[in-house]
C-alpha cells in the first residue's frame, strides 16, 4: 500500500517532473506510467508501456511537453498502484491553482485528478497559461468574487471563457472590506485574527445558498469544474472544503489542503505591500503584525466554518441536505461521478 501523504509530484526550474512516493510495503520494484489524460487511468485501458521501472523512492522524469499536464500512475509489482499530479499547476499568471485530485475519502476511494480545480483570480494570466489552462477541460468556472472585482479585472481563460463562467458573488472574504473596515476604526487591530474567523462563520450563516448554486450547476452534467475569488484562499478555501466534505474527505485532510495557501500565496511580498501602504482611522501605517491575519490562512479559520456548521444543523447530513440541497442519492451521484 502507498503512502498518500508520501507521493508527490512537483515541477523542476527546468520543467522536468520530480515524482517521489512511499510504500508501506517497500523493496518492490514500481513501473511508472504517464499520460495528458487522467481518464486513461480511471478507464481501466491498457497502460501502454511504462516510461521507466525502479526500485527508487523518488525519480526525475523528462517532461515531453511542457504546455501539456501530465499525470502519472505507479504500480508496485505487488500489484497495488496509486495516480500522481501536481498538485499546484505551474502558471505565471495565478499563483494559487491547485488540482484537489487524490485526496483520499473515509471510505477508501480517491478523488479524480484533473476533474476539480480551485484558484486565485485569472484576470492576468498570460497566453502560456491560457493555452495551458484551456488543454485542462474546463467546462464550468464559478466565481466567488463580488460584482465589482469581476468587473475590475475580468476572467479570461480564451474566447470561449463567457460561456463556462457562473457569477456567485460571495460577500465576505473580501480584502477590501477588511481594509475598509480596519482604516475606519470598525474593528480594533488586535482583533484581525478574531475577524477572520467570524468572516468564515458568516460564510455559514449568510453565504451559503452560493454554494449551494456551485453544486446544483456541478450536478447539471460531468463537470469538469474550476472555482476561484481574488486570491484562492477565503471564498474558494470554503468553497473545496465543502466540495472536500461532500466527497467524504476527513475533515482532517481538508485542513491540510486548506493551508496548502500559506505555501503558495506570496504572502510576505503582500505584508510588505500593504503595511506601507493602508493607514488606519488615525492615519498611522498599519503593522505587519495586524495585516498577516487577513492575507494568510489559519487551521481556526476553516475550523470556524466547522462549528458554525455544527452548532447550526443537527449533524453534516442534516447540512449537506438543507443548506445545500444535496439529498444521499445527489451526494452518491457527486461520489459516483469524482471518485474512483
Amino acid at each position: 500500500m502507498f503512502d498518500l501523504n508520501a507521493c508527490h509530484v512537483e515541477r523542476t526550474e527546468d520543467q522536468s517532473y520530480l515524482v517521489s512516493w512511499r510504500s508501506l510495503d517497500p523493496g518492490h520494484q514500481v513501473a511508472i506510467y504517464m499520460s495528458d489524460c487522467p481518464d486513461h487511468y480511471y478507464s481501466g485501458r491498457d497502460l501502454g508501456s511504462p516510461v521507466l521501472r525502479t526500485r527508487e523512492p523518488q525519480v526525475r522524469i523528462s517532461n515531453p511537453d511542457p504546455g501539456v499536464r501530465h499525470y502519472f500512475y505507479i504500480e508496485s509489482e505487488n500489484g497495488e498502484a496509486v495516480i500522481l499530479a501536481e498538485r499546484k499547476l505551474s502558471l505565471e499568471g495565478t499563483p494559487n491553482f491547485r488540482d484537489l485530485g487524490g485526496y483520499e475519502t473515509e471510505d477508501g476511494r480517491r478523488l479524480k485528478w484533473g476533474k476539480l480545480y480551485r484558484s486565485s483570480k485569472l484576470s492576468a494570466l498570460s497566453d502560456i497559461d491560457i493555452n495551458y489552462v484551456k488543454r485542462l477541460g474546463v467546462t464550468l468556472i464559478c466565481d466567488f468574487r463580488q460584482v465589482i472585482e469581476q468587473e475590475l479585472e475580468p476572467t479570461w481563460i480564451g474566447e470561449h471563457t463567457p460561456q463556462l463562467i457562473s457569477s456567485l458573488p460571495v460577500t465576505p472574504g473580501s480584502s477590501v472590506n477588511f481594509l475598509e473596515n480596519l482604516h475606519n476604526g470598525i474593528i480594533a487591530v488586535e482583533d484581525s485574527a478574531r475577524f477572520m474567523q467570524e468572516l468564515n462563520r458568516d460564510l455559514v450563516s449568510n453565504q451559503v445558498p452560493q454554494y449551494a448554486e456551485m453544486f446544483q450547476l456541478l450536478l447539471a452534467g460531468d463537470q469538469q469544474l474550476l472555482i476561484h475569488c481574488a486570491s484562492g484562499k477565503d471564498r474558494t478555501g470554503f468553497g473545496a472544503a465543502l466540495i472536500l466534505d461532500v466527497l467524504g474527505v476527513s475533515e482532517e485532510a481538508i485542513v491540510e489542503d486548506y493551508l496548502l495557501t500559506n505555501k503558495y500565496l506570496p504572502i510576505e511580498q503582500e505584508v510588505e505591500r500593504l503595511s506601507r501602504e493602508v493607514t488606519d482611522h488615525s492615519g498611522e501605517p498599519v503593522p505587519d503584525e495586524i495585516i498577516r491575519p487577513m492575507l494568510e490562512v489559519r487551521p481556526e479559520y476553516i475550523r470556524a466554518c466547522f462549528e458554525e456548521i455544527r452548532k447550526r444543523y443537527q449533524s453534516k447530513e442534516h447540512f449537506f441536505e438543507t443548506a445545500l440541497s444535496l439529498d444521499e442519492k445527489k451526494i452518491e451521484e457527486l461520489r459516483d461521478r469524482y471518485l474512483h
